[in-house]
């Protein structure tokens, strides 16, 4: 198989650690609705899977360099499909689906976080970070829109028949991407105390985890603000599905504009139209304003996502800045759900829209910064 091939394969092992993420918003809305547990459970659950997700970031980044990438994925996956399989027999229990959900997150942040670093010595690996994108977007779509006829049918199992399934294809995936792990040279591979101690790299993945932040708070509610908006859950399901779709153009934009524009400027922009979106969902009970704000949010989540992990990939080959850029990545997600948790109060989720735009106008800030001091 050529090199495209196996980014693809690779693109997708990266989307299956991130597998529960992406269908947070039904998967999760469903389990509280099933188990009948308070609206906050909403965060709560959200926050330690993505809590896991920062866990599994960490050991990755100690690990690279250690041991092969290919094999972290590997036993990384085979956990990740037990704790996925424990989560189908404890959705009764609170305490049980919080316990099964951050074991899981810790193996899917492991993936996620190993199946990035191995885009890093690629030769552009902006482009290659762009059909990620793409991939995770034409999944998500379909997955989007079939999980809530599936849960329709069988109940909440179904999502996590669901990753299952996605861990177990990944598996097989590994054994065809062997050849794209590039060999490093110790000589590459830099200390973490060097890379924290560096300003810049600090700047920069504080603002990819702001981003993040507001994102991730945005898409684990947002499922809960059209139910507030009394859509029904069969449209919410489809709007996502078309917003994944929107994020695809993100994502081949990435591709056709790769660095030719700089990396200032796309930042902008894109976080820009992001804020609008968010503020759009002030309408929600406007099914198809509704559909724009996520369109929009979603195409300017994929494009930006690319264009931050190319700002860390600057620094080192080795993958270990990447590494650290989905530690903060969940960090972000996890840390914007609770916090909304928190002071969400009887408020109709308005709370949740300013967390979001609070993240994204931090992050814009940040990116001004950064770009001042390296003068790019």
């Amino acid at each position: 198989m050529n090199q495209q091939g196996k980014i693809i394969i690779n693109s997708f092992i990266a989307n299956t650690g991130m597998g529960f993420a992406t269908i947070l918003p039904i998967l999760v809305g469903a389990i509280v609705d099933d188990a009948g547990f308070p609206r906050e459970m909403i965060g709560w659950i959200a926050s330690i899977n993505i809590f896991g997700m920062v866990l599994g970031g960490i050991v990755a980044t100690l690990l690279i360099g250690r041991f092969r990438l290919i094999t972290l994925l590997q036993v990384a996956l085979v956990c990740l499909a037990l704790f996925d399989a424990l989560s189908i027999f404890a959705t009764t229990s609170s305490s049980l689906i919080l316990g099964a959900r951050f074991f899981s997150g810790i193996f899917g942040g492991i993936i996620y976080a190993s199946a990035l670093a191995i885009f890093s010595g690629l030769e552009k690996p902006i482009k290659a970070f762009g059909v990620y994108v793409i991939v995770y977007c034409a999944w998500a779509t379909v997955m989007l829109i079939s999980l809530p006829h599936g849960i329709a049918a069988i109940g909440v199992k179904a999502g996590f028949l669901l990753l299952i399934g996605m861990s177990i294809a990944s598996f097989i995936g590994t054994f065809i991407i062997k050849g794209l792990e590039r060999e490093t040279a110790e000589k590459d591979f830099i200390s973490l105390n060097e890379l924290l101690a560096n300003k810049e790299v600090l700047i920069g993945l504080s603002a990819y985890f702001l981003m993040q932040m507001g994102g991730g708070t945005v898409w684990t509610y947002c499922e809960r603000i059209a139910k507030e908006a009394d859509l029904s859950s069969s449209f919410i399901g489809w709007a996502l599905g078309i917003s994944s779709m929107a994020s695809m153009i993100g994502g081949i934009s990435v591709m056709r504009l790769g660095t030719s524009k700089g990396l200032k400027k796309p930042l902008i922009i894109g976080s820009t139209i992001m804020m609008t979106g968010i503020l759009t969902l002030w309408f929600a009970e406007i099914p198809t304003l509704y559909i724009v704000a996520l369109c929009m949010i979603g195409g300017c989540w994929a494009f930006l996502i690319p264009f931050f992990q190319q700002i860390q990939t600057q620094f080192d080959t080795s993958g270990k800045v990447v590494s650290l850029g989905t530690i903060v990545n969940m960090g972000g997600r996890a840390t914007g759900p609770a916090i909304a948790a928190i002071v969400l109060g009887s408020s109709a989720y308005i709370n949740v829209i300013w967390i979001g735009i609070g993240g994204l106008m931090l992050s814009v800030i940040l990116v001004l910064i950064l770009f001042k001091r390296v003068k790019k």
